[in-house]
């Protein structure tokens, strides 16, 4: 029984490693248009079931009732690349949408833009 116990304590650190995709808990993104900062905002990342794997995902809301602007980043473990991960990102201002998806190891910020809309991430363990 204690060995068992100790097993389950320490499945969670054996995911984590083996998975780079955990290690990821918050991001903090700041919107800026011109250039200059509108908003600020931190959240914390929901994890998702993507068929055989774990993903996390964020949703943040930067406009108004007059202007929709939409950010999402999804992160997944790269199954390519050990220990990497892929991060697909969207922005959205009204009707135009802006995606992009890049690949690294310990990627610690990411930024997509729109026109003279930005949105830079930092990615938080």
């Amino acid at each position: 029984m204690k060995s068992l116990v100790l097993f389950l304590l320490a499945v969670p650190g054996i995911a984590q490693a083996a998975m780079p995709v955990l290690s990821y808990k918050n991001v903090e993104c700041r919107y800026t248009e011109n250039d200059k900062l509108v908003k600020e905002q931190s959240v914390a990342l929901m994890t998702l079931v993507i068929e055989d794997s774990l993903g996390r995902f964020a949703q943040i809301q930067f406009g108004d009732d007059a202007k929709k602007i939409q950010y999402q980043i999804l992160i997944e473990d790269d199954l390519k690349t050990k220990d990497s991960v892929v991060i697909l990102q969207n922005l959205m201002v009204d009707k135009l949408e802006s995606s992009s998806e890049l690949s690294g190891k310990e990627v610690s910020w990411v930024r997509i833009a729109q026109g003279t809309h930005s949105v830079r991430c930092n990615l938080k363990p």
